[in-house]
């Protein structure tokens, strides 16, 4: 498998996942609390920015393993 479709799978993977989980979770947090703190509200918008930087860095580290320990067919 090329490196560069094996990074886009995992980083795709990792942003999605993450986005879908916890942009709803932080919904519900905001909508129930009495008090929101404004930090809360920033939190909903940034999810994407740091899904989309964890899923690099996850998908780098998938790259290094690949390397370190190919995979075998």
């Amino acid at each position: 498998m090329d490196k560069a479709v094996l990074f886009k799978l995992v980083w795709r993977g990792w942003f999605v996942g993450v986005t879908v989980l916890f942009v709803p979770l932080l919904l519900v947090a905001v909508i129930i609390s009495p008090e929101t703190p404004p930090e809360m509200k920033y939190g909903i918008l940034m999810v994407p920015f740091i899904a989309a930087a964890q899923g690099a860095l996850v998908g780098g580290l998938v790259l290094l393993g690949v390397t370190i320990w190919p995979i075998k067919r």
